[in-house]
């Protein structure tokens, strides 16, 4: 290599390392944070609990009872991680994702240390992404311990076998891990609304606890008022209402365009959110 594209090599090396130094260094706090640990073990303890509360039950729960696929789970534990991760859906996730990244901004400000990275040439923007893809990975990680765990404990107690899917056919192990993996994913990205909102309201707050309580207040206003069939005419512009879209992998064939346009919400959603957090903390005087 001529000196020239060595001097090329290194220099696109030293970018690339400069991009994801901000992005190590975020995820390393994260790591040192007991609240990381706290939350990745009770997701994983989630899959244990359903599987062990149906193995040691009476009598195993009807159809219609309780979360999704939970009365599938006593013929097959390839149903634990889906049970486990309706059950998340609605309340739990969405409480994880709002305390990973309501602490983001929020978090920094009250320890004072906001207003130290900021004097350092750093672009806001190009720190709020980061927090945001941090919280984002966060979640990542406990939807694959849900699954893993699930696999485990559902496999540990009733086996593993092929499932069958809502429309009555059969599919694989394999095939079935696939969907479920996409129904993981699916979950992360209706997440990632959840973690735009708090970031959001952890730009215009000086403590996470207050960016926290506000986005949960928020999530709570908007579940009540999609309940209430005055309001049914705003159901299909809030994200929630798309929480449960992923039964739709498990059709066949698979139903596409219901999920394809919940994600599609999820994503105008997260941008907006995202964009609008961007736009204040830019402007935001930090005094803290």
């Amino acid at each position: 290599m001529s000196p020239a594209g060595a001097r090329h090599g290194s220099t696109r090396a030293a970018m690339s390392g400069h991009a994801l130094g901000p992005l190590r260094r975020e995820w390393t706090k994260l790591l040192f944070t007991r609240r990381t640990y706290v939350i990745w073990a009770g997701l994983l303890a989630i899959p244990f609990i359903t599987a062990l509360a149906i193995k040691l039950a009476s009598s195993p729960p009807g159809p219609g009872e309780g979360p999704e696929f939970l009365s599938r789970v006593i013929e097959n534990g390839m149903y634990t991680p889906l049970a486990s991760l309706a059950a998340l859906i609605p309340f739990f996730l969405p409480l994880a994702a709002i305390m990973a990244a309501s602490y983001m901004i929020a978090g920094e400000a009250e320890l004072g240390t906001l207003r130290i990275i900021l004097l350092r040439p750093v672009k806001r923007g190009a720190m709020l992404l980061t927090k945001w893809v941090t919280a984002i990975t966060f979640l990542l990680v406990g939807l694959l311990l849900v699954v893993a765990g699930g696999l485990l404990f559902g496999g540990l107690f009733f086996g593993l076998q092929p499932m069958v899917t809502l429309s009555g056919t059969t599919v694989s192990i394999a095939e079935g891990i696939g969907l479920i993996l996409l129904t993981a994913l699916f979950a992360l990205a209706a997440m990632a609304c959840m973690v735009s909102l708090a970031l959001l309201f952890s730009t215009l707050a000086d403590s996470s606890l207050t960016a926290l309580i506000a986005t949960v207040v928020l999530y709570v206003v908007i579940q009540l008022l999609v309940s209430f069939s005055y309001f049914d005419w705003l159901a299909p512009y809030v994200f929630p209402t798309y929480f449960n879209d992923y039964v739709n992998f498990f059709r066949d064939p698979i139903a596409w365009r219901p999920i394809g346009k919940a994600v599609l919400v999820f994503g105008v959603w997260s941008a907006a959110l995202t964009t609008i957090a961007w736009l204040l903390f830019r402007r935001k005087d930090v005094v803290s």
